[in-house]
């Protein structure tokens, strides 16, 4: 299972890096965009292999469908902790 953290610099875009339980940096996330229909995830995969990830709306929703409803319930509380950790990281 990963864990997503923010690592934010003092650029106004901060990187995401996914991390396994055992705190192994898995991916580095250097840009989400939407394509079309698409979401396009950029970044590197351990620390080496560049990755672009093409994630459909199916996929999405597949994705969507593994949350319990206990997480999907405190997803807008997530956000917000996120949020408001992001920030403070980047004012110290």
């Amino acid at each position: 299972m990963f864990c997503a953290v923010l690592a934010c610099a003092n650029d106004r875009r901060c990187p995401m890096k996914l991390y396994s339980k055992d705190g192994i940096e898995m991916m580095d996330v250097k840009s989400i965009t939407l394509e079309d229909e698409k979401l396009v995830i950029k970044g590197k995969m351990m620390g080496a292999m560049a990755a672009i990830i093409h994630v459909k709306p199916e996929d999405i929703w597949e994705a969507f469908k593994l949350l319990p409803w206990s997480a999907k319930l405190r997803m807008p509380m997530l956000l917000l902790k996120g949020r408001r950790r992001s920030r403070m990281k980047q004012s110290s």
